[in-house]
């Protein structure tokens, strides 16, 4: 029995993980790309420990921080400072910090909103009138703008929600879908009424329970749910590819098309020559790719796959002094509204959430731009954008030395984005694989965009590859 896992990104790397500890198999991984991790990716320059795309990953979500433990490597992952421990929201081109108990789209301090300079009075009368919203029943799709204006109120969505939100997704919120990207708030009106009566009931559920309350210190995220490998996420990627002793791991290797006969499936190379044939495959590319890898199998199942949207972003890199920066502007990250109008969604403080980045007399900014609603300004050479990134850098933070250093990274396609109708289209996409034998998809574009949701979900396609495999090949675990 033969099982290939195509792309060697997060999802790929945990499927072909799993699949180690629970078959037998002859096992194979396939990767376009010299290096794995997908998005991942760490650069060490002198001191500097630079990572190009995710710092972090969530623990709200348990698979991914299971997954370490299972491999032993619990210790190596690292806590965000206490010190500075919030984020902060342009507001007419000054920092604000967003208020405490603030998460995404949920408030649990009242006080804090009522502190807050970043709302007017109406705003923050509005905000608490969420008690008495209506919850809808008609199960009408939403997007995340109508929802928060609904519950929250526009000024709260278009200050806090809309910023927050595009950090993450860098999506138009006129049409992320609330019910693909973000449920549990759904979840919470369904269940409770509203996001503050939630909140509420969750606070009480704690208090009984003994429990912190994490969610009241939160400022626009929940930093103390959040982990970092100590020696930067390569590392962490180098450490899972050293644990893939039993699986045959084939780089720079190319699959375009993917062929299902009679002998299994059949992995085709850039020019049509066979790679291998394997009776059952997992997919673990982007949605763009998987639909090439199977436009001559399942047109219809390319079509849907292909027409889930990507985003496409660029990161600007920069290093500096850390005394320019005046201590209360210090924080883990900035968020800027689209209402701002400014060239970047947000700009992250890698160096202030975890130690070891660079010296102690630097920091180390993120600039992000792109995404959705600024695809336009990907147009832009490189130096072009460095020069906006710089900019804004230095308005926001009122710097006055040059940065001691300064990169661009690229990351093309890499976004999903979950618009209304992403359910009914997975539904779709699901119904057409059942009906291709041995054949497993995974990867963001499917059931969260975050390293943990994708862990998630390819410990599932390995779960249902498992259960397709006759007992002798099957592991005791």
């Amino acid at each position: 029995m033969r099982i290939a896992t195509i792309g060697g990104g997060i999802s790929g790397l945990a499927a072909a993980w799993h699949l180690q500890q629970q078959t037998s198999a002859e096992l194979s991984l396939w990767e376009s790309q010299k290096h794995l991790g997908g998005c991942i990716r760490t650069e060490r320059v002198g001191d500097w420990l630079l990572e190009l795309g995710p710092d972090n990953f969530a623990t709200m979500i348990p698979d991914a921080m299971e997954w370490c433990r299972q491999m032993g490597l619990e210790s190596e992952f690292i806590r965000p400072n206490i010190e500075h421990r919030l984020a902060r929201v342009v507001h007419r081109g000054k920092l604000q910090p967003i208020p405490q108990g603030f998460s995404l789209l949920q408030p649990t301090r009242l006080d804090a909103i009522a502190a807050s300079r970043l709302l007017t009075l109406a705003g923050k009368w509005r905000l608490v009138r969420e008690w008495w919203v209506p919850r809808r029943t008609d199960g009408q799709e939403e997007s995340l703008e109508q929802f928060a204006v609904r519950r929250l109120g526009r000024e709260v969505f278009e200050r806090l929600v809309e910023p927050i939100v595009a950090g993450i997704f860098t999506a138009d919120s006129k049409q992320l879908s609330m019910q693909a990207a973000l449920p549990q708030f759904v979840e919470m009106e369904r269940r409770y009424g509203g996001l503050l009566r939630a909140a509420w009931a969750a606070r009480r559920e704690r208090r009984g329970k003994g429990e912190p309350d994490s969610s009241r210190r939160a400022h626009g995220a929940r930093y103390d749910q959040f982990v970092a490998p100590r020696q930067g996420m390569s590392w962490w990627v180098d450490q899972i590819t050293r644990q893939l002793d039993k699986t045959s791991i084939h780089r720079q290797t190319p699959v375009t098309r993917l062929i299902h006969d009679v002998g299994g499936w059949n992995l085709l190379g850039p020019e049509g020559q066979l790679l291998a044939i394997a009776d059952q495959v997992i997919v673990a590319c982007g949605a763009p790719a998987a639909s090439r890898l199977l436009s001559a199998q399942d047109p219809q199942l390319a079509q849907e796959l292909a027409a889930i949207p990507y985003a496409s972003s660029a990161v600007g890199l920069f290093v500096v002094r850390r005394d320019e920066i005046a201590t209360k502007d210090l924080c883990f990250g900035i968020v800027v509204p689209a209402a701002e109008q400014r060239p970047v969604l947000a700009i992250s403080m890698t160096s202030e959430k975890y130690p070891g980045r660079v010296p102690e007399d630097c920091c180390l900014l993120r600039v992000f731009m792109g995404g959705a609603l600024r695809a336009d300004l990907l147009v832009h050479e490189d130096a072009r954008l460095l020069e906006m990134a710089w900019r804004e850098v230095e308005q926001l933070l009122q710097l006055q030395s040059p940065p001691l250093h300064r990169q661009m990274v690229r990351w093309h396609q890499a976004m999903p984005q979950y618009c209304i109708g992403h359910l009914a289209r997975l539904q779709r996409i699901e119904e057409r694989r059942m009906q291709l034998p041995g054949l497993y998809l995974t990867g963001n574009a499917f059931e969260g965009v975050g390293i943990p949701q994708c862990i998630r979900h390819a410990k599932r396609m390995v779960s249902q590859v498992n259960a397709a495999l006759p007992d002798r090949l099957k592991r005791s675990r």
